[in-house]
């Protein structure tokens, strides 16, 4: 009864800190990014990370100090920039290092087992399997920031990822934090319906917030269930990873810098062929994209499950993954940007 209760209380703060954020008008989308022309032509306020985080307040039952911590310092990293008070792409990503290695260091979070042998003798050293960590936190955190610009995509993907480890947790009764699942998947549900009537979106704190979480998460889930392939780990985080990895390599190809944002990622490219191609209105081309994107993961991580153990039919579906991205890449490049 608790847990309903204080699920309708944090809804009812955020529409009326919503309220408030319109009437204020400050902490909304509309400003000037290229990628919110994808979206909403509204002012919708930005706080989906705000309810990420405070949902951790109402919900974990054992108050830890450092968690709550980190996710407040990450929180506040992403509204700075939400509110272009960080302008700089270089900074951001030098004050998330810095959140990202004090965290790991502090929480001691390291990984011990990759199945490759010859990375996990350079995790025997402790500072490399620091920084390893760090790495791998850090990519996941900018993927998610990435690929954030239709309406359910960030939140619709996570919110697949625990629906996965719910049912293992059914089938197999997973060793995890089950008061935090609960919370993600409240928490996301909510959320998904937010954002898909324009009434929340993610903005940056949002994003880098689910991806800092899911990353950190992930990582403790296979320290404490060993026996799952940590393939299918990096599966189920593949899309934001192989999506910085790409994105940096794209505009270092084409000269641009690698941090800055630009208007060329897959989900925007694939929403440029639904709108010009099966249905013309903005906010229906962006569900669809959405969703397209997402019924695609879902079937993946549904095939990756039957094979939860098995490190070589991981490692096919990840190259899979990375051969389909990369091929219907070029071909709605070529459509959005072929001359006519």
């Amino acid at each position: 009864m608790n847990f309903i209760f204080y699920s309708i209380l944090l809804f009812f703060c955020l529409f009326f800190l919503n309220k408030f954020l319109l009437n204020k008008d400050i902490l909304l989308s509309e400003t000037g990014d290229n990628h919110q022309k994808y979206a909403s032509k509204n002012k919708v306020p930005l706080t989906g990370g705000i309810l990420v985080f405070f949902s951790f307040l109402f919900f974990l039952e054992e108050n830890n100090f450092n968690l709550i911590l980190f996710f407040l310092l990450i929180l506040i990293l992403g509204i700075l920039s939400d509110l272009k008070l960080i302008k700089s792409a270089s900074k951001r990503l030098l004050y998330q290092a810095i959140i990202v290695i004090f965290f790991v260091v502090l929480q001691d979070i390291t990984i011990e087992n990759t199945r490759v042998n010859l990375l996990d003798n350079f995790l025997d050293f402790q500072i490399f399997n620091y920084l390893f960590v760090c790495f791998c936190i850090l990519i996941v955190m900018n993927g998610s920031n990435f690929f954030d610009g239709l309406n359910t995509l960030n939140v619709g993907y996570y919110f697949l990822i625990c629906l996965i480890l719910f049912y293992l947790n059914i089938d197999e009764q997973l060793l995890t934090d089950h008061q935090l699942e609960k919370n993600l998947l409240v928490t996301l549900i909510g959320l998904y319906f937010f954002n898909l009537f324009n009434k929340v979106f993610m903005g940056d704190s949002g994003s880098i917030l689910l991806g800092f979480i899911f990353s950190t998460f992930l990582i403790q889930i296979y320290y404490l269930n060993q026996y799952l392939s940590p393939f299918f780990i990096i599966l189920l985080l593949w899309y934001p990873s192989f999506e910085t990895l790409f994105s940096m390599i794209r505009k270092y190809a084409f000269g641009k810098s690698p941090l800055k944002p630009d208007s060329k990622h897959l989900h925007q490219l694939i929403f440029y062929y639904v709108k010009k191609k099966i249905i013309n209105k903005t906010i229906y081309a962006n569900i669809l994209t959405a969703n397209i994107l997402n019924l695609y993961n879902l079937v993946i991580f549904c095939i990756a499950l039957n094979f939860k153990t098995n490190t070589q039919i991981q490692i096919l579906l990840i190259l899979l993954n990375l051969i389909v991205y990369t091929v219907i890449y070029l071909k709605m490049f070529e459509f959005r940007f072929k001359k006519k």
